[in-house]
C-alpha cells in the first residue's frame, strides 16, 4: 500500500508537470514608452505546440490608473515590414487588467492562444494604457534582426525576436528597435489555432528608381560618419544617373567665413555667397536627362536643392515628403537648429579640387543639446560627395534622419535602403516599377482572394500565375536561362494561363472551406509575356506566401 501511494504521487506530479505554467521573460525596467493606443512588435518561434494563457506587460510612465485592455494580434511570419498595413492582421485575444504607471500588468487571456511549430509575427496593441519598452541595440549589418545582445530572448519551447513599437496602432512611423518588456506565460501542447496570413518577399524583375534613400526613424542606428561603417559616398554622374559608391575623402576644413544664420530654417543661395558667384553649373539627372543647375539652395536642415527649384527649410522629415516635393540632396536632412550650440555652415570653393562645398559644422539638433557635422561636394562633372564626421544619434519619434537623393515631384518609392551594405548601386533616370504581385485580403478558408499584379509593362502579351507548396525564400536566379535579375520563389506544382495587361491583373484564388487545409502554405508568382527587358521576354513577379485557415 505504501508503495502504491509512492506510485501515485509520482503519476500526479507526472500530469502535473505537463500542464505546469511555463514562461519567457524579457526586460524589466523600459528606457522609453509609446503613446495610449499604440504598438509593441515582435517575433515568435515555436519550437513546440503551447499554448499561451497569458502576457504581463510594462505599461508606460504616463499610463493614468485603472483598467486596460490588452489586444493579441497575429500576422504574418514576422513583424518586419508588415505593420503599416492593418489588413495583415487579425486579432485573436484580449487582457482586460489593472494598470498603471510603470506598472507590470498582468494579462490573463480571454481565450488562451494555442500555436502550433513555426513563425509568428506578433502584435500588441494598447487601450488606455500605453507601452513601456527598451530602447533595443542597433543590430550591425551582418546580424539578423532582432538578434542583437538585448533583443533576443530564448528557452525550449519559443524564442522572442524583437522588435519594433508604433505610436498609433499598425500605422504610421516604426521605431526600432523596440524592446518588448514583459512575460509570456504558456503551458505545453493544446489545439493549435491556423490564423490566415499572407506575406510578400523577394522582388520582381524589374525595378527601375530615379531615387534612393535610407530613413532612419531611430537615428540611434545611424550608420554613417565617425565610428561607423561608411564616412562618405560619391554619387558619380553617368548618362544613365547616378553609380553610389563608396569614398575615403575626409571632411574639408572650411576656411571662408560662416553664413549668418539667424533663423533655425533657413535656406543659402551658393551664387550669393560665393565671392564671384557660382563658379560652374551643377550637372543632375531630371526628367529623363542630365540638366545643369545654374544655382544651389541650401536648408539649415540638411539638404540642398538645385535651383530654379525651390524651398523652405523643412524640418519635417518623411519619405512622402521627399518623393513628392522638390529634387533634393539629403545629406542629413533632420530637424536641427544652428542656432544651438553655436552650429555653423559655410558654402566655399575648394581651390584644391574646384569642387563647391557646403558644411554644416556642429549643428545642434532640435530638443537635445548633441551636434553633428557633416558635408556635400558638388564637382564640375556633376559628382557629388557627401561625407559625414561625428554624427549625433539622438532623437527618434519626430527627429527621424533622411539620407538620399530624388528628382522629387512624385518619383516612385524605392523603399528605404542599408546604405552602407548595399554599395555599390545605381540610380536611373526613368521609374519603373517591378512586376508585383500581393494578395487583396488574408486567405480565410471559404473565402475568395484576389491576386492582385501591378507593374505590368504596356508591351505585355500575356501571362501566367504559378502555385506551389515549397517557397524558396532566396529565391532561384534566372540568369542561365536569359532572364537576370529575375527570380522563381518557389517549386512549381501548377500554371494557370491569364490574359494579362496591364496596369493590372487580378486572379481569384477560391480557399475551399476544409477543415484539413487548416495551417497549409501556399505560394504564388506572377509570370508576363513581356518583351524588351531580357532576351527571354518574360518577367516574373515577387514572390507570396499564403497561409490558409480558419480565423
Amino acid at each position: 500500500m505504501r508503495r502504491l501511494s509512492f506510485l501515485a504521487v509520482a503519476l500526479a506530479a507526472t500530469v502535473c508537470g505537463a500542464n505546469a505554467q511555463l514562461s519567457l521573460a524579457t526586460l524589466t525596467g523600459g528606457t522609453n514608452q509609446g503613446n495610449v493606443g499604440g504598438g509593441i512588435y515582435f517575433d515568435l518561434q515555436i519550437n513546440t505546440t503551447v499554448t499561451i494563457t497569458q502576457i504581463d506587460f510594462l505599461c508606460g510612465a504616463n499610463t493614468v490608473a485603472g483598467t486596460g485592455v490588452l489586444g493579441v494580434w497575429l500576422g504574418p511570419s514576422t513583424y518586419l515590414g508588415n505593420v503599416t498595413n492593418a489588413a495583415l492582421w487579425t486579432s485573436v485575444a484580449t487582457a482586460t487588467t489593472t494598470v498603471g504607471p510603470s506598472l507590470v500588468a498582468n494579462g490573463v487571456l480571454n481565450t488562451p492562444i494555442a500555436l502550433g511549430p513555426g513563425n509568428y509575427g506578433v502584435a500588441l496593441n494598447s487601450s488606455a494604457f500605453n507601452h513601456g519598452y527598451t530602447n533595443g541595440l542597433t543590430c550591425s549589418s551582418t546580424t539578423i534582426p532582432g538578434s542583437c545582445s538585448n533583443s533576443l530572448f530564448s528557452n525550449a519551447q519559443m524564442t522572442l525576436r524583437a522588435g519594433a513599437a508604433q505610436n498609433a496602432f499598425l500605422t504610421g512611423s516604426v521605431f526600432t528597435p523596440r524592446v518588448f518588456n514583459g512575460v509570456i506565460r504558456y503551458s505545453l501542447g493544446g489545439t493549435p489555432i491556423a490564423v490566415a496570413a499572407w506575406e510578400a518577399f523577394g522582388k520582381g524583375c524589374y525595378g527601375y528608381y530615379r531615387s534612393f534613400y535610407e530613413l532612419f526613424p531611430n537615428p540611434a542606428s545611424l550608420n554613417v560618419g565617425t565610428g561607423f561603417a561608411v564616412g562618405a559616398i560619391r554619387l558619380g554622374l553617368t548618362p544613365q544617373g547616378y553609380q553610389v559608391t563608396q569614398s575615403s575623402t575626409p571632411l574639408s576644413t572650411p576656411l571662408s567665413a560662416p553664413l549668418a544664420v539667424t533663423t533655425s530654417l533657413q535656406t543659402f543661395s551658393a551664387a550669393a555667397s560665393l565671392p564671384n558667384g557660382m563658379p560652374f553649373g551643377i550637372a543632375h539627372p531630371l526628367n529623363g536627362s542630365i540638366v545643369s543647375a545654374p544655382d544651389l539652395e541650401v536648408a539649415t536642415t540638411g539638404y540642398i536643392v538645385p535651383a530654379p527649384a525651390t524651398t523652405a527649410a523643412s524640418a519635417t522629415v518623411s519619405n512622402t515628403a521627399f518623393l513628392t516635393g522638390v529634387p533634393r540632396w539629403a545629406v542629413h536632412w533632420k530637424n536641427m537648429n544652428p542656432l544651438v550650440a553655436g552650429g555653423s555652415m559655410y558654402i566655399e570653393q575648394n581651390q584644391t579640387t574646384g569642387a563647391i562645398e557646403v558644411t554644416w559644422q556642429t549643428i545642434a539638433d532640435t530638443g537635445f543639446t548633441t551636434t553633428s557635422t557633416f558635408q556635400a561636394a558638388f564637382f564640375p562633372g556633376g559628382d557629388v560627395e557627401y561625407r559625414w564626421g561625428a554624427m549625433s544619434t539622438n532623437g527618434g519619434g519626430g527627429y527621424p534622419v533622411l539620407i538620399g537623393w530624388t528628382e522629387g515631384g512624385g518619383a516612385l518609392d524605392p523603399g528605404t535602403r542599408e546604405i552602407t551594405t548595399t554599395l555599390p548601386f545605381s540610380t536611373q533616370l526613368v521609374d519603373n516599377q517591378p512586376l508585383t504581385l500581393a494578395s487583396s485580403g488574408r486567405p480565410v478558408l471559404g473565402s475568395t482572394v484576389q491576386l492582385i499584379t501591378t507593374g505590368i509593362p504596356a508591351s505585355t502579351l500575356g501571362g501566367a500565375f504559378s502555385l506551389g507548396i515549397v517557397g524558396n525564400p532566396a529565391g532561384l536566379p534566372l540568369a542561365a536561362i536569359n532572364m537576370p535579375g529575375c527570380f522563381a520563389y518557389h517549386e512549381l506544382l501548377a500554371t494557370v494561363t491569364i490574359p494579362m495587361a496591364p496596369p493590372q491583373n487580378q486572379f481569384p484564388l477560391q480557399v475551399p472551406n476544409l477543415t484539413v487545409l487548416n495551417g497549409q502554405r501556399l505560394f504564388g508568382q506572377s509570370i508576363s509575356v513581356s518583351p524588351g527587358f531580357n532576351p527571354t521576354g518574360v518577367l516574373t513577379s515577387n514572390g507570396l506566401r499564403l497561409t490558409l485557415g480558419s480565423l
